[in-house]
């Protein structure tokens, strides 16, 4: 412990004999902690932006292949009834879906293809698409056909023809207030 008796007289009427001792060493020691973990955090820091930088440079070196195209489509009517072509040359027959709910046609597709590179590593590239159309007025929904060809999904459905013959007699309901 340290004596301050020793102390020239000015410094021991200013501090006094009664002031706590204590060693600067307990109070040094978490601070070469905390320089440690922060040495870490930078080292860790300095991985993670050069992994972000690697993926970058990966990004950017993607062909133009693998760019993103909306599935485009065309709506007509065609003579007597109605047609719709979709382009979907990266899709199989397979990954597409036609599905007619009351008015409304619903068209999906979904492709998953794996490539690998031959080092070891692989990606994967996913194309979806889902939309909607609503049938015309006057198309027969029972004779609504798809079909594929040359990468383009054709959906078409004839307009049924008022029948201008038939006649009929509507009755007339009565009821009483």
């Amino acid at each position: 412990m340290l004596c301050l008796h020793g102390f020239q007289p000015s410094l021991s009427s200013f501090m006094g004999t009664d002031w706590p001792v204590r060693s600067l060493w307990q109070e040094i020691t978490p601070l070469y902690r905390h320089a440690e973990v922060l040495q870490e955090l930078k080292s860790s820091l300095e991985q993670l932006e050069k992994l972000q930088h690697k993926i970058s440079e990966e990004i950017q070196q993607m062909p133009p292949s693998q760019e993103i195209y909306p599935v485009a489509c065309a709506m007509e009517k065609e003579g007597s009834g109605f047609a719709l072509t979709l382009d979907t040359k990266d899709f199989s027959p397979e990954e597409l879906s036609v599905r007619q709910v009351g008015g409304k046609l619903h068209v999906s597709g979904k492709s998953e293809k794996k490539q690998e590179d031959g080092k070891g590593s692989y990606s994967y590239r996913i194309q979806e698409f889902r939309r909607v159309f609503d049938l015309p007025q006057g198309v027969n929904p029972d004779a609504v056909t798809c079909s594929m060809a040359d990468g383009k999904l054709y959906i078409q459905a004839p307009v049924n023809q008022p029948s201008e013959a038939a006649e009929r007699m509507l009755p007339i309901n009565c009821q009483t207030l």
